[in-house]
């Protein structure tokens, strides 16, 4: 999907939280693209903690990610989950060879 979109168009899907995690890490050079891997595991956890911390657990017995990330609750938190990755993303991709 990414290929066919200039990078202001990328921009605006990133700001947007129209771009998962992995279309945004193929968009960046190596080197930014360990920084951005590691800042988005950093939301990652927070989205999982914050799910955990509100109480709407996927098991009845409690929720099931003790220091792990869940699925669930990255699923449940889009786009906004996406959105904050793309923060992560965007000062990463301008100053790239992508700048605009």
């Amino acid at each position: 999907m990414t290929k066919d979109f200039s990078p202001s168009q990328l921009i605006q899907f990133a700001e947007r939280g129209m771009l998962d995690k992995m279309e945004m890490a193929d968009l960046l050079p190596d080197e930014s693209r360990a920084r951005f891997l590691a800042a988005c595991s950093d939301v990652e956890h927070a989205f999982t903690q914050a799910c955990a911390a509100h109480g709407d657990f996927c098991l009845a017995s409690g929720c099931a990610m003790d220091e792990e990330v869940c699925l669930n609750a990255l699923l449940n938190a889009n786009p906004s989950y996406n959105k904050a990755c793309g923060e992560v993303w965007l000062p990463l991709f301008k100053s790239s060879q992508h700048a605009v």
